[in-house]
């Protein structure tokens, strides 16, 4: 009966390490697996990258032909403004003319009012003298043939005067109609050439604002592209980051499993030792019984004794700050939550939910000063992040269980001094999809 207690016990403790290696196995072969994922979603932001970083050239391209074709209208937009100053100016000296031909107008208007006063004052004079019959009266008044000479002079000379009065009447008066009319038409054309001119800038100026939109377009599409870029860069960088750390996590198990495989060897050699020394001590028990008579053996008692352990590890997480629970996992008013915040007024530290690898110590628009930590635990992976501290302890390395990494802060895309904590099942990736709700595994 003994013998046979002792052989189900070494079968079970065989089957025992056989299952741990397996189970070791399988959490090596999880590790490789989530390994190559990594590996799979890089090669796909790879080409999503250089997707983005085309895009990027095109829109680059596009702006440098709207930026050419902006330079032809601010060319023209330049040189119109610059007809339209000069006709400006014309028509300023323009008015300036026409103030200029206006003053000789009414100088000439007072030269023709003169002239028409002395032309009525001679006609009134004459008519009272007889007309025309007074001027031969004048000459048939001459008392010598040099007298009538004189008087014959003078009366020509009073002719040709009111002749020529009447010629430079007419004169100015045409002038006068010549010179308002060019100026008239000067300014209209001036005027007329003006308007066109603002139509033409009104024009240019439109088709300025409507390239301009489209370069607005333009650059806020390209914007969005180096944005995107950037954000599949980052995901790129936390995807090597979180490689090297689940590398660096498999290199642990790989340790662990030679640890135990080890253990497992000794204890086997051990048990085997010991098995032989009690087959030998039966062997020599069982001479000596043979030997002595039946009445004088001792009677034998087994006693079995158990023994046991009990290890409590707190938990598979720990809760990473002290604090108000103010936000949970899901759906809230500002999006989809995929962590849990907690809020403190003082600066408290952070500290590691579990033992992990740092595979992120950086700042980021969004998360602020954040850092993430790669996990296995019981074979699986395990990625936490801890995010809007006001300082970052730890840039990478190993850490142990609640090991402080940094302090609780307001930094990146956050209102209010606050932890934002998330857990997710496998590595962390940009559209979250592996994340968990923390409070499954913390106390709030």
């Amino acid at each position: 009966m003994k013998r046979r207690s002792y052989m189900t016990l070494m079968i079970a403790a065989s089957l025992g390490f056989s299952l741990t290696g397996e189970a070791f196995a399988a959490n090596l072969s999880d590790l490789e697996q989530r390994k190559q994922e990594i590996q799979s979603q890089k090669s796909g932001l790879e080409s999503n990258i250089s997707e983005k970083e085309q895009q990027i050239s095109k829109l680059q391209q596009q702006q440098d032909q709207v930026t050419v074709e902006i330079r032809k209208l601010d060319k023209a937009i330049s040189e119109t403004e610059s007809k339209i100053r000069a006709k400006e100016t014309e028509i300023a000296e323009t008015k300036t003319e026409i103030k200029r031909l206006r003053a000789e107008i009414e100088e000439l208007k007072i030269r023709i009012a003169e002239r028409t006063v002395v032309l009525e004052d001679r006609a009134r004079s004459i008519q009272q003298s007889g007309g025309s019959a007074s001027y031969i009266d004048v000459l048939l008044g001459a008392e010598s043939f040099g007298d009538f000479i004189n008087r014959a002079t003078a009366v020509t000379t009073l002719v040709n005067a009111d002749k020529n009065i009447l010629e430079e009447q007419e004169n100015d008066k045409k002038q006068l109609e010549e010179s308002e009319q060019k100026v008239k038409e000067q300014l209209a054309n001036l005027e007329m050439m003006l308007k066109e001119l603002k139509a033409m800038n009104a024009q240019l100026a439109e088709k300025r604002t409507a390239k301009n939109n489209v370069m607005k377009g333009l650059v806020a599409d390209e914007h969005e592209a180096h944005h995107t870029k950037l954000s599949l860069e980052e995901e790129q960088s936390l995807l090597q980051s979180q490689e090297a750390s689940i590398q660096a996590a498999i290199q642990a198990e790989q340790a662990r499993i030679a640890e135990q495989n080890r253990l497992a060897a000794e204890a086997k050699q051990r048990a085997a030792k010991e098995a032989a020394q009690r087959a030998s001590a039966r062997k020599k028990a069982a001479q000596s019984v043979a030997q002595t008579p039946a009445d004088s053996r001792p009677s034998t008692v087994e006693t079995v004794h158990s023994t046991g352990t009990s290890t409590n590890s707190g938990g598979m997480f720990m809760r990473p700050a002290q604090g108000t629970f103010t936000s949970g996992f899901g759906m809230r008013d500002l999006g989809d939550h995929k962590g849990i915040d907690i809020a403190n007024s003082a600066s408290v530290p952070i500290v590691a939910a579990a033992d992990g690898v740092v595979s992120r110590s950086y700042y980021s628009d969004t998360y602020g000063n954040a850092i993430f930590i790669s996990h296995s635990i019981n074979g699986q992976v395990y990625t936490t992040v801890y995010a809007h501290m006001s300082e970052r302890i730890v840039q990478g390395g190993s850490v142990q269980k609640g090991q402080i990494i940094g302090y609780m802060g307001n930094t990146g895309r956050s209102f209010g001094q606050h932890l934002h904590f998330e857990i997710h099942k496998g590595p962390w990736t940009l559209g979250k999809e592996n994340a968990i709700d923390p409070a499954q595994y913390i106390s709030l």
